[in-house]
């Protein structure tokens, strides 16, 4: 997620789902729960964003009443629940606000501390000795104070993606494991019936390997577009510069040459986006962590061979059933690309994503959290603040 504060009245209608957009413009029914996110965050929406936009509207199926929060109009003593996407210090706030109010409060907090990451990506080497001795001390002292550990402690229920992310919470921040409940990542059940007509009539029909998301050094695209080069095979990318990044978008096109298809990003329900997950034949996503890549979920879905980072939460989603590489290891992303193009989808890859990882369940699991959530504060004196109210 992303951390302005634009009203979301005005939220340009190209970044900004049509269902965020008419849910931050009505009136707040008593009882619902409000979902919040950075103000910036759909400036440049990526996974954590979608992940809010989904869980919302599959909360809605459920007849779960949920609203964008907005500062403006919404009173938080009237909502059921306050759920927070992201990590932030305007969610630290929230919270605050809603513990004296006497509102339950639930964290996606969608995160992952990564060493690997700092030590290969922070360019200023006073910054990455100082980033990684913080990592070490919050290893070491759990117990030490931040804002990221008093937003944690906080709220009612901490909802990683992952057991994984759970464990890292646990062990850096020092969150009582009863406190985690692990919700998953999902993807649209329509990607499981894409098919490639529509993508291979605008591009043509020759087979390549695709990547979808941000284009950022944390993606690796460059060492994704080197490894595909040096394989001989057509790389197509979805997908926008992050921002502050556009010198490195510039020298990913420079190194793809005439190779790479850049179709820029596309909106998440335009049915291209299905239908290129549909027409690839591998998709990649070799970066330097994933949580665990709805990208990676979406084409895994769709039928497509997946090679993926090793790093974050990508084995407990994908198991045995795709290639792994490691971002700083190019000769093994060509051998992992390889690998896929030449053995293509484990049969038993789509029917996983199926069975665990749909929206519709990630809803049901997050609705059932609310009810204990719910039935917890009312049982419980810890919200009863007097003169608060």
């Amino acid at each position: 997620m992303r951390r302005g504060i634009p009203s979301p009245h005005s939220w340009p209608s190209s970044s900004t789902p049509a269902w965020l957009a008419s849910r931050s413009r009505r009136e707040s029914p008593p009882g619902a729960v409000l979902v919040h996110a950075p103000s910036t965050a759909f400036q440049a929406p990526g996974g954590g964003e979608n992940q809010l936009v989904q869980t919302a509207r599959h909360l809605e199926g459920l007849e779960v009443p949920v609203r964008l929060f907005s500062p403006w109009t919404d009173r938080l003593e009237a909502a059921r629940l306050l759920h927070l996407f992201g990590m932030s210090r305007e969610g630290l706030e929230l919270a605050r606000l809603a513990r004296t109010r006497g509102v339950p409060t639930v964290l996606s907090p969608i995160c992952w501390y990564e060493p690997r990451a700092i030590a290969a990506l922070e360019t200023h080497p006073i910054r990455k000795v100082a980033g990684l001795g913080a990592w070490c001390l919050r290893l070491l002292a759990p117990r030490l104070p931040s804002w990221r550990r008093e937003l944690l402690h906080l709220v009612d229920v901490v909802l990683p993606n992952s057991r994984a992310e759970a464990n890292q919470l646990a062990r850096l921040f020092g969150v009582a494991r009863p406190r985690l409940r692990v919700v998953p990542n999902g993807v649209l059940p329509s990607f499981g019936t894409a098919e490639p007509a529509l993508f291979r009539e605008r591009w043509g029909s020759d087979p390549f390997v695709l990547s979808v998301g941000r284009i950022e050094p944390r993606k690796n695209t460059l060492g994704l577009i080197q490894a595909a080069r040096r394989l001989g095979v057509r790389l197509v990318i979805i997908g926008e510069a992050a921002p502050g990044y556009r010198g490195y978008a510039q020298q990913c096109r420079q190194a793809g040459g005439d190779r790479v298809a850049w179709l820029g990003r596309l909106d998440h329900h335009d049915p291209v986006l299905a239908s290129a997950y549909a027409a690839a034949r591998v998709f990649a996503l070799p970066s330097w962590f994933e949580t665990p890549g709805l990208a990676a979920l979406e084409a895994a879905l769709a039928g497509c061979a997946v090679l993926i980072t090793p790093y974050g939460s990508t084995r407990e989603y994908f198991g045995d059933l795709v290639a792994y590489a490691r971002p700083h290891r190019p000769e093994e992303i060509r051998r992992g690309l390889k690998q896929c193009w030449d053995d293509g989808p484990d049969p038993r890859l789509a029917p996983r994503i199926a069975s665990h990882y749909l929206w519709p369940i990630v809803a049901q699991i997050t609705a059932e959290v609310y009810d204990q959530v719910a039935r917890s504060a009312r049982s419980s004196t810890r919200y009863a603040v007097p003169g608060m109210q």
